[in-house]
C-alpha cells in the first residue's frame, strides 16, 4: 500500500545509477542549505540572496557533523525497520500490531527526517551561540581598498560573498570576494 518494496527501489538504481548520484547530490544540497539558513539566520543573513546552489553542496560537505546525523539517523531507522519486519512476520497480537505494519514503517522514515533536522537545527544554533560567545574561527581580513588588517570573526563563504562578524560590537559584515584583498588565520 503505502510502502515502497525495498527491491523496488534497488531495481530502479540498479537501472538508472545516475540517479542515485543525483539523489546525493540534491540531498547534500539540501543539507548544506537547511545548515547555513539555521546558523546564519541568528547573524540577520538571509543565506538564500547570497548563494548558488553549488554553495549548499560545498557547506555540507564544510560540515561532517551534519552527515554524521543523517547516517546516524538512517541507522536506526534501519534497524528500527527490521524490528518492525520480524514483528509483522510473527503476527503479533492487537497490541503490536501496529508496530508490525507496513503504515508504520512508512511513517517512520518521515520521522527520521524530521528528527535529522531537528538536529541539523539544534546543532546550527549551538555553534552560532559559540561564535556570538568568541569562539569562532578568527581570520585577518584586509580590504581592496586599504592596507589595514581587520580582525574578524568568519561566519561562512559562498562563490561570491564572504561573511564576516565582529564579536565585539555584534555586527555583520558581508563582503564580495573582489572586495578583499587577503584573510589570514593562524593554523589549527
Amino acid at each position: 500500500m503505502l510502502e515502497i518494496p525495498n527491491s523496488r527501489v534497488t531495481a530502479i538504481f540498479r537501472e538508472h545509477p545516475a540517479l542515485l548520484v543525483s539523489a546525493f547530490y540534491l540531498a547534500a544540497s539540501f543539507i548544506g542549505m537547511f545548515y547555513s539558513w539555521a546558523y546564519l539566520r541568528r547573524f540577520g543573513i538571509n543565506v538564500f540572496n547570497y548563494a548558488q546552489i553549488s554553495d549548499f553542496l560545498l557547506a555540507s560537505l564544510k560540515e561532517p557533523y551534519t552527515w554524521a546525523l543523517v547516517a546516524l539517523a538512517a541507522a536506526m531507522v534501519l534497524i528500527d525497520n527490521r524490528s518492525s519486519l520480524r514483528v509483522e512476520r510473527k503476527q503479533p497480537g492487537k497490541m503490536w500490531a501496529w508496530y508490525g505494519s507496513p503504515r508504520y514503517r512508512f511513517i517512520n522514515n518521515f520521522l527520521a527526517i524530521l528528527m535529522v533536522l531537528v538536529f541539523i537545527f539544534a546543532y546550527a544554533n549551538r555553534q552560532a551561540n559559540d561564535t556570538q560567545a568568541g569562539e569562532g574561527k578568527l581570520v585577518d581580513v584586509t580590504l581592496t581598498d586599504s592596507t589595514v588588517e581587520q580582525s574578524f570573526t568568519l561566519l561562512g563563504t559562498t562563490g561570491q560573498f564572504v561573511f564576516l562578524y565582529d564579536v565585539e560590537i555584534e555586527r555583520v559584515h558581508i563582503h564580495p570576494l573582489e572586495a578583499i584583498s587577503s584573510i589570514a588565520f593562524q593554523a589549527d
